[in-house]
């Protein structure tokens, strides 16, 4: 813990600033039904995520990591963020394997089917695990993919393992995420009161206000069976969980190692995304050598879902530029209205 040191606030705290905005504007009765009187093209596809393999890897202060894998070819590794799992990904782990890649994904430390070990959460933890996975099983000339805290493990490994990075690493894409704790999204809180009356947990089992704090991860065009997908999850990370790997993050100041990172990057993030807005997004690709950016219009943090079929296309391009693919892997064609939205910058 970090004693009475005064903090400032990202993320998820971000988001619970603008649920309190949220519910003061709009009622959670009138969100839901929006929600319910949206056509919803995902209806009944997200409540199972099928996978070839699934394997524990023990960590290295006696906790252990749940991994999953499904197909075959050069692997794309992906990492989630904070108080949810690995079902996230579950549209990746239904497209990308039919198009000649194998995608592996892991449930952070107390999320999920992983188990913290006994230094609990920290930055230095999420490095370690990532390396514990990459070296677990093995993998070479991945491509790392980071979403949200998922991306600050990306960052954090690459710069704290270097040379297991070069070695195993092609390159990163660091979705939705951040290098830098914002600083305007709440006022200075001690660490304490954050760790303590935040139980996201309690909140998001109330069916109504879940459905309206679970919202706040999307754009301007939520499905239901999406935004219920994400209420899911965070109803049933561990409420310790949902504590203690929420405070390390509110401390989170990387930008000026950034410059060291020598994997080739790609940052995605979105316009509509009020949990990591696009200043940090764009603050990030700014530090990092050589970095692309490719921010979307009307996509909120969960892009891996609101923009699945953009997203699977920006990442098979940017591995294969990388070599991570081979030019002749099968190309996504995509309709996904998002497509005309991408902008690089």
């Amino acid at each position: 813990m970090m004693g009475k040191r005064v903090l400032t606030t990202a993320g998820v705290a971000a988001g619970v600033a603008a649920g309190v905005a949220g519910i003061a504007y709009s009622a959670p009765r009138t969100v839901a039904r929006n929600l319910r009187h949206r056509p919803d093209p995902d209806a009944g596809k997200l409540s199972h995520l099928t996978f070839d393999e699934a394997r524990r890897l023990p960590a290295h202060d006696g906790g252990s990591l749940y991994t999953i894998s499904r197909g075959h070819g050069p692997t794309i590794v992906l990492s989630h963020g904070v108080t949810i799992d690995s079902r996230v990904w579950v549209k990746q782990f239904d497209a990308l394997p039919e198009l000649g890649v194998r995608v592996v994904a892991y449930d952070h430390r107390g999320h999920g089917q992983s188990v913290a070990g006994d230094t609990g959460h920290s930055l230095g933890n999420l490095a370690s695990d990532v390396r514990t996975v990459l070296e677990g099983l093995d993998l070479h000339d991945v491509v790392l993919v980071g979403h949200s805290m998922g991306g600050l493990a990306a960052q954090a490994f690459v710069l704290d393992h270097a040379g297991i990075a070069r070695s195993r690493v092609r390159g990163i894409v660091l979705l939705s995420t951040f290098a830098r704790t914002p600083v305007a999204a709440l006022p200075q809180l001690p660490v304490e009161k954050v760790s303590g009356w935040l139980d996201l947990a309690a909140l998001m089992r109330r069916p109504l206000l879940g459905t309206l704090i679970a919202r706040l991860g999307f754009g301007r065009e939520p499905l239901a069976s999406q935004v219920d997908l994400a209420r899911r999850m965070l109803t049933e990370t561990d409420p310790d969980t949902t504590r203690d790997a929420i405070v390390p993050l509110l401390d989170v100041d990387l930008t000026g190692n950034l410059d060291r990172i020598d994997r080739p990057t790609l940052v995605i993030g979105g316009k509509a995304d009020v949990l990591v807005p696009p200043i940090e997004v764009r603050r990030l690709a700014r530090g990092i050598p050589n970095a692309r950016l490719v921010l979307l219009e009307r996509v909120g943090h969960m892009i891996m879902l609101e923009r699945a079929a953009v997203f699977h296309e920006l990442l098979l391009d940017f591995a294969r530029e990388i070599g991570a693919l081979p030019h002749s892997t099968a190309s996504t064609a995509s309709s996904d209205p998002g497509d005309s939205e991408a902008q690089s910058a």
